[in-house]
């Protein structure tokens, strides 16, 4: 097994470029990423995406258009499968 370790630069839009010696054998690798952070220093930021996520999937939901069927329909089916569980 043959291994590289080089600190690198990760950018603000997530792109790492990384340069392997020319003595490094080809073919299939595994690469796995450290960061010197701790681990919920980028809470914020992971918040943040999923909330964004969150909207992107409501604003899809808000973009259906309507099953055709009345409230007292859906509780009528919803209730009927709840009963089948039992």
């Amino acid at each position: 097994m043959h291994a590289h370790r080089q600190r690198y630069t990760l950018t603000d839009d997530y792109e790492l470029r990384m340069a392997i010696p020319r003595d490094f054998p080809t073919g299939t690798v595994e690469v796995i990423v450290l960061s010197d952070e701790a681990a919920d220093a980028n809470q914020d930021w992971i918040r943040a995406q999923q909330a964004r996520d969150l909207n992107v999937f409501f604003d899809l939901l808000n973009a259906l258009p309507p099953s055709g069927r009345s409230i007292d329909e859906i509780d009528r089916q919803v209730r009927e499968e709840r009963d089948s569980w039992e």
